[in-house]
């Protein structure tokens, strides 16, 4: 009977389900959503993939942005359905651009919908549109993939291994940044660049945020610096060093992994972090002549990247404190360590900040040179 009943009552729910189901015809997937402000109103837009029949693909662009303009952002995302014929679907987004002029704004003008709307994907990455509209971005063409949005985001994929500078935020970090306490965000930044004929989006630098505002940009060293310090496991990247047989020229080492962590030292009323930072990689070129790889120049490159790690991550302390914003999240730390010398300072956590004393400890080790031990000799 209780099978029955089961049986019975799924039957009955079928019809209900079937009223929220969209039919494939009716529908197109989202590439891409972003959100910019168009004089005080929120501009809302989104890339969707074209439905081109086979004869024509490769002939055109095969996506197409459109945008609404609304008083609030649900406003403007529900004024787009006066322009395509479609609905979107929303969840299938795996990319999500703020522009720089709504980021230095205000982000409550579109971040409760984000939180509340169940078909934003949280586990979409998120971008900062630098020096251009989001419109414009997405609009925009990226060599080898068709779709502009995946090939942002693939970019973050990509120099992750081969240059080890940004690290991709997705939109639930962000969110969980903004309402918490003692945390910042720090979200990558695309802007769009002139190669030959074209406009194409690249990296370039994190926005860095202060409660619910944009508060300036780190630069490419900066961001390095960061990454070095994030707590836990990376792997991927190259670090460029001053060659030991002649300063002049460089040397270029692929990071293999890296590994990060800190503590929180609390001594009558100051606060200090300390950050330990283990790293290895292998030689992978010299520009010059010479034999570099004896074991005493190895060491010394080995001094000379624990060097320049160190100098990339002072440089992102010193301006992630100019900017008073803790993407570092050591206000967090703080909390954890010694939750009542938190609740003592948590109110004057932006006048306490910038102040804060950090040291950075950085051990490199080079393991390995590849297909030969030897430097090239010409003859």
């Amino acid at each position: 009977m209780r099978r029955f009943g089961l049986g019975l009552l799924m039957l009955l729910l079928l019809p209900l389900a079937g009223c929220q189901a969209t039919e494939v015809n009716d529908a197109s997937p989202a590439l891409g959503i972003g959100a910019d402000l168009e004089g005080e109103q929120i501009k809302i837009s989104i890339q969707l993939a074209k439905p081109l029949p086979p004869e024509q693909s490769g002939k055109e662009v095969p996506f197409t942005t459109v945008s609404g303009v609304g008083r609030t952002a649900s406003e403007a995302t529900r004024n787009i359905s006066l322009s395509i014929p479609r609905q979107a679907l929303w969840s299938h987004a795996p990319a999500f651009f703020i522009s720089d002029t709504l980021a230095q704004r205000d982000l409550s003008l579109i971040v409760d919908i984000l939180s509340r709307d169940p078909e934003v994907r949280k586990s979409a990455r998120i971008f900062v549109a630098r020096g251009n509209t989001v419109e414009e971005i997405m609009s925009s063409q990226t060599p080898l993939e068709p779709y502009s949005c995946l090939g942002i985001r693939d970019l973050l994929r990509a120099q992750e291994k081969q240059l080890g500078i940004y690290t991709a935020v997705s939109l639930g970090e962000f969110m969980f940044a903004l309402s918490t306490a003692g945390i910042d965000p720090l979200v990558p930044q695309v802007s769009l660049v002139k190669q030959g004929d074209k406009m194409i989006p690249t990296l370039d630098g994190t926005a860095a945020f202060k409660g619910k505002k944009m508060v300036g940009s780190l630069n490419r060293d900066e961001t390095q610096g960061y990454r070095w310090m994030k707590t836990g496991l990376t792997q991927g990247g190259i670090i460029i060093i001053p060659s030991p047989l002649d300063p002049q020229q460089k040397v270029s080492l692929e990071v293999i992994r890296s590994q990060s962590q800190s503590q929180t030292i609390i001594k009558d009323d100051e606060i200090k972090i300390k950050i330990e930072i283990n790293a290895e990689g292998n030689f992978y070129e010299q520009n010059s002549i010479g034999q570099v790889l004896t074991p005493v120049n190895i060491k010394k490159m080995e001094e000379l990247a624990s060097r320049e790690i160190t100098r990339q991550c002072h440089a992102s302390i010193a301006r992630a404190q100019l900017l008073d914003s803790d993407i570092f999240g050591w206000g967090r730390a703080v909390e954890t360590a010694s939750p009542h010398t938190w609740e003592q300072v948590k109110l004057d956590w932006y006048e306490i900040f910038p102040r804060i004393q950090a040291e950075v400890e950085v051990k490199f080790f080079i393991r390995r040179t590849y297909l030969t031990a030897d430097s090239f000799v010409f003859r």
